[in-house]
């Protein structure tokens, strides 16, 4: 972000935001955080109404940050063999006491959730914008088992070379025209992080040269965002809970620019054999369909491994089409460039 981005909010506001003011979380959300069943989570409800959920529009129970809190205390201490009965009457301090008083493995293991390791250390972030900067957000985040190591309101607030961080995330309502330039020099003066950018406007150019340097670009309203969501997309980012990566993540980038590929098409108009454009035009749909696999909004686990699973077979059916054309353009003497 540059001096040109929106205003943020006075230093006030963003110290008196509370876990109450951030967004209400699903009961599929909030199984996912506990590493329960839904099933389980609503028979805790049913019998001992454990926390002050809300309901929806539509009658879906709905639950607040105090709320999933409480129950990663009652989780924990649940496990450790403490009778629910008895948990589901005692107030916010009285829980915490307990579950505090428990081994430090016993209530990492609490809100781990998607079956992670309890000794798997938390992962470390870099925070930067004015949402992100905001006190409520970084104990959200902390709650679910990710340390904020500095949170930061600009780039131009942020020296990676003294923060410990392994992951960044920057809150960019608008992808200004030099951000990219911007990071890089950020980069050449400290280790280079893996770093997710959250966005609201950018230009396509842009969000191609963010991608290409290897940033994961999402186009998402940051104000009031669901932080079960953000710490989904954090959690696939990291090593330890991501795809270890093999052939299949490192297909090569695209052979051909959509510059020459338009150039082949040109040249394939003037000719009685149509093959090279409509080779050139294939190339073009999978190319930019891996792009926007890469770059789509994703709302759940699932919806991004299948997003990953889509990039990887147009990946796949590109090569073998890239080598058709190489070897049609010789054939037919096509300057490539």
């Amino acid at each position: 972000m540059t001096n040109k981005q929106a205003p943020s909010p006075p230093p006030a506001a963003a110290e008196t935001m509370e876990l109450s003011d951030l967004p209400l979380l699903r009961p599929g959300a909030v199984a996912r955080q506990l590493g329960m069943s839904v099933e389980t989570l609503r028979a805790w409800e049913h019998r001992y109404g454990i926390t002050s959920s809300q309901h929806s529009g539509g009658g879906q129970r709905l639950y607040s940050q105090e709320d999933l809190q409480r129950l990663v205390w009652i989780k924990a201490l649940v496990d450790a063999g403490h009778r629910i009965g008895k948990l589901a009457t005692l107030a916010p301090q009285d829980l915490q006491a307990l579950a505090q008083a428990l081994p430090a493995e016993a209530y990492a293991t609490a809100g781990a959730g998607h079956g992670e390791h309890p000794s798997h250390p938390p992962t470390r972030l870099a925070l930067v914008g004015p949402w992100m900067a905001v006190k409520a957000v970084a104990q959200a985040l902390e709650h679910r088992q990710l340390r904020v190591a500095a949170a930061v309101e600009s780039l131009d607030e942020l020296d990676l070379a003294q923060v410990d961080a392994e992951l960044l995330v920057l809150e960019s309502t608008v992808l200004d025209s030099d951000l990219d330039q911007r990071l890089e020099r950020l980069y050449n003066t400290s280790i280079k992080l893996p770093m997710l950018i959250l966005y609201r406007f950018g230009s396509p150019d842009m969000v191609t040269r963010l991608t290409e340097a290897g940033h994961r670009v999402v186009r998402k309203a940051v104000e009031g965002i669901d932080v079960e969501w953000l710490c989904e997309m954090i959690r696939r980012m990291e090593p330890a809970t991501g795809h270890a990566g093999g052939e299949e993540d490192a297909l090569p980038e695209p052979r051909f620019s959509e510059s020459t590929l338009a150039s082949v098409s040109e040249q394939s108009d003037r000719m009685q054999c149509e093959c090279p454009r409509h080779l050139a035009e294939l190339l073009t749909a999978l190319a930019g369909f891996e792009r926007y696999s890469r770059q789509c909004e994703d709302d759940s686990a699932e919806e991004a491994e299948l997003h990953r699973e889509l990039r990887i077979a147009a990946g796949r059916a590109r090569l073998p089409l890239e080598d058709a054309l190489q070897k049609l353009v010789r054939f037919k003497g096509i300057a490539l460039g």
